[in-house]
């Protein structure tokens, strides 16, 4: 028995004794006799795969399944989901107890199953889309969409959540203080209640028909599961055997999936890309992360197809190590060009096939569907178009509609899209047979072709299936299937953030001062009498109470005197005196997303290598005792220049849902610098800015 043949009918025994129909919900065999053979088996983008036409297609998303995002009543054919990243989400009612003479109804709402590795945490809670303001887990306000303060919902009702079980110790929120969830609903027992490996919210709703509380409204919770890297998401779903794959690692080619170089998935999506924030600056963020709510509704190749597709990746059967491995759909090095195996008439057994997407049917337009961040994962959409100079004559407009699961932001949203759509358009596949020594490509390898009739010259494919064959001679043989390459793909165009608040926006009303004197009625005694107002007042003037929500200022900024006497090392020290902040003085620093910006001008002089690092360090303090550390900033070595500034930025989020009551900042610094000739060695034109956009967001 060749080979290939050999592992492949070991692979599906093996599957079809320990896991069952795990790859799909039907067809096991059949299913895994196409991934055993070599096939990308999973990650292909939506444009590729049908310009291809020899792959399955991925799912479009979430069609079929009720119970994503939203609270569903109690039902035994509930599926829990899984939170990745950062999700709005709800989940199903799997328990409820009643108490207080009929008056308080508690819900268990299940939010997500506990992942192998990541930490839960909870950013925010909306109540029929109003957000709510907590004292501890009591709510004592919430802002409906509009930003009106209402405090109608204070004090009926309590929310606690819990990850992994009902013990005090597993509450996520609120953080303090804490209460185990078996003295919550009243028949829970601390030792059959237990909620295991689960993530799940206790609701307490005390019964109050005028403020529109007679059962559980919809409510939605801000998530994040720190479990958010493609490839750490994928190792974790394809070993988890609760809701995940239950694959050993025997099985996998791990350091495809979790190594960090480039050429495995963790790493290539690590890669930090430019991008432009709202203000038209260059950042970076990285390239690929999973932020969504992964159905357990769905079939386990599809769920590994959204994976994989979100992280810009394919997942394969390598047939010589019989082992699934991820390949990062990336640009290859000039190195690895070079060293391509090629192919010839010398190597190649038969003829050639060649296809190519007919002009009538090619894609020149993407418009893409993604939950955002910034709707609360309600439905946006990107369009990616194909520059006019770049079509071909005559080429007609051909739009591909599709969504993206388990992506949140409009920039990687673009990033996939773009990749999809560029490599769709160099559709020209090519089928070929070789002989033994084909088996040296695996899936994803990059090859050099040559043939004088297709008038081809070491042009560049990547191999996208590979099968085994007998040939006529009764030898083995390999047919392979290539797709046209192009290092241009892989450009990633330098995309906008979208500039778009989040929900609750409150619009200000502004008085209108008006001068002179007129009459106005007198709601009072119904008389009618003469309001004189003082020009000199208020005739072009704007109270500064009423400047307070429209106004973009500086919270807390400053500008340092000089740091010049910094000893020679790799210790932080602090570049100035603490600066206290005030959280009670006037309308004190409120709470909210705060742009942290600071910056400082290196001095010394160069004789070799030298380390060079500024950071800020933040902490406010909470009224429960709860410190918020931020320590952020950039450490560097520069071999040929002293850089003219060095920078620590970083957006800071003051929470609301506790009282923020003091803090303090201050800029840190160390510098291995020479001294100069002054004798100098630190920091000049130190300075810093902690602003906040009171109605919006400026990331």
């Amino acid at each position: 028995m060749a080979v290939f043949t050999y592992i492949a009918t070991a692979i599906v025994t093996s599957f079809a004794t320990v896991g069952g129909a795990l790859i799909a919900t039907g067809g096991a065999l059949t299913l895994l006799g196409s991934v055993v053979v070599g096939t990308i088996a999973a990650g292909l983008g939506f444009a590729t795969a049908k310009a291809l036409g020899v792959f399955k297609a991925p799912s479009a998303g979430e069609t079929n399944d009720p119970g994503v995002r939203i609270t569903l009543s109690p039902d035994t054919s509930n599926k829990v989901p899984v939170v990745y990243g950062k999700a709005f989400t709800s989940g199903p009612v799997f328990d409820a107890a009643i108490s207080n003479s009929n008056e308080t109804m508690t819900y268990c709402i299940a939010l997500s199953e506990e992942t192998d590795t990541g930490t839960f945490s909870v950013s925010n809670i909306y109540l029929n889309d109003s957000r709510l303001i907590f004292n501890g887990n009591t709510v004592i306000n919430h802002f409906d969409p509009n930003g009106t303060s209402d405090t109608s919902y204070a004090s009926n009702v309590r929310v606690n959540v819990y990850q992994g079980g009902s013990t005090a110790s597993d509450q996520i929120f609120p953080v303090t203080p804490t209460t185990a969830a078996t003295s919550l609903v009243g028949h829970w027992n601390p030792a059959t209640h237990t909620a295991n490996a689960l993530v799940f919210a206790v609701v307490q709703i005390d019964y109050s028909p005028e403020n529109g509380l007679t059962g559980l409204p919809p409510i939605t919770f801000e998530m994040e599961n720190t479990l958010k890297n493609p490839g750490l998401v994928l190792q974790d779903y394809l070993n988890n055997d609760r809701y995940g794959v239950g694959f050993s690692n025997t099985l996998l080619d791990v350091n495809s999936i979790t190594g960090t170089a480039n050429t495995a998935m963790r790493g290539f999506c690590d890669q930090l890309i430019d991008y432009k924030d709202a203000g038209g600056s260059t950042q970076q963020n990285k390239r690929y992360e999973i932020n969504g709510v992964l159905t357990t509704f769905s079939d386990t190749r599809s769920n590994i197809d959204k994976i994989c597709t979100a992280g810009g990746t394919y997942f394969a059967y390598d047939g010589k190590t019989g082992k699934f491995k991820a390949i990062p759909n990336r640009a290859f090095t000039t190195a690895e060009k070079t060293n391509a195996l090629v192919y010839s008439d010398d190597n190649m057994v038969g003829k050639i096939d060649i296809s190519s997407t007919e002009l009538f049917n090619m894609f020149n337009s993407v418009k893409v569907e993604f939950a955002d961040d910034n709707r609360k994962d309600a439905m946006n959409t990107v369009v990616i178009d194909t520059p006019p100079a770049q079509r071909n004559a005559n080429e007609p407009d051909n739009q591909l509609n599709y969504n993206i699961d388990l992506i949140n932001d409009k920039i990687r949203a673009e990033r996939l899209a773009n990749v999809d759509l560029q490599q769709s358009r160099l559709a020209t596949v090519l089928q070929y047979t070789t002989d033994y020594s084909g088996m040296q490509t695996d899936i994803g390898d990059i090859v050099k072709v040559n043939n004088d009739l297709y008038g081809f010259d070491n042009k560049l494919f990547k191999i996208m299936r590979t099968r085994e064959v007998e040939t006529a001679e009764g030898m083995i043989g390999v047919e392979m299937t290539g797709l046209e390459y192009d290092d241009d793909i892989y450009t990633m165009p330098v995309n906008a953030q979208l500039d778009l608040p989040r929900a609750n926006i409150d619009l200000p009303r502004i008085p209108i001062y008006i001068p002179g004197t007129f009459v106005l009625p007198s709601a009072l005694n119904g008389n009618y009498g003469n309001l004189v107002i003082d020009e000199n007042k208020f005739g072009t003037v704007i109270a500064r109470e009423h400047m307070i929500d429209l106004a973009t200022g500086g919270q807390v900024e400053d500008k340092p005197a000089d740091k010049l006497d910094l000893s020679s090392g790799t210790t932080y020290a602090d570049l100035f005196t603490k600066r206290e902040l005030d959280f009670t003085a006037g309308t004190g620093i409120e709470p909210g997303e705060y742009s942290f910006t600071a910056a400082g001008s290196p001095i010394g002089s160069m004789s070799g290598t030298h380390d060079v690092a500024l950071s800020a360090n933040v902490n406010i303090e909470y009224a429960n005792g709860f410190v918020q550390n931020e320590f952020f900033g950039i450490g560097q070595v520069f071999s040929s220049a002293i850089p003219s500034t060095v920078e620590a930025n970083k957006k800071i989020t003051i929470r609301s849902d506790i009282v923020p009551v003091s803090g303090n900042v201050v800029l840190l610094g160390y510098s291995t610098l020479d001294a100069n000739p002054s004798g100098d060695r630190g920091f000049a034109s130190l300075r810093y800015d902690m602003l906040r956009l009171t109605k919006g967001d400026i990331f």
